[in-house]
């Protein structure tokens, strides 16, 4: 009899290794902005630094674990090497100075990283 077959008769489930999940990053918002997360922004900021949309959320505020890659909460901001800090969705869609500073933090941000 097969080893396989002589386990599922005994009904036991077999043990395999867990597949790691890509690391999934979050992107700040202002809660007021959390509904307006479609715009084509993201999108191609995140693949300037190398980060695919599908492996990102948005959230209000940080989980301890999580790792932000963006804070655009504006004004409510924490300041950080790690992350890219800019204004909120709506700012930055209408105000070529939101724009400026948000390139000028991208560059920054992909030298440090190397990218």
């Amino acid at each position: 009899m097969e080893k396989n077959a002589y386990l599922d008769a005994m009904g036991i489930t077999r043990w395999k290794k867990a597949v790691p999940q890509a690391d999934i990053m979050t992107i700040l918002v202002n809660p007021l902005r959390l509904k307006e997360v479609d715009s084509q922004l993201f999108t191609t900021v995140l693949s300037f630094i190398g980060v695919d949309i599908e492996h990102c959320r948005f959230a209000a505020r940080a989980e301890p674990a999580a790792k932000v890659i963006w804070d655009m909460r504006g004004k409510q901001g924490v300041e950080s090497e790690d992350r890219l800090i800019s204004a909120p969705i709506n700012e930055l869609e209408t105000n070529v100075e939101a724009k400026k500073a948000l390139w000028a933090n991208m560059q920054a941000y992909m030298l440090r990283k190397g990218s």
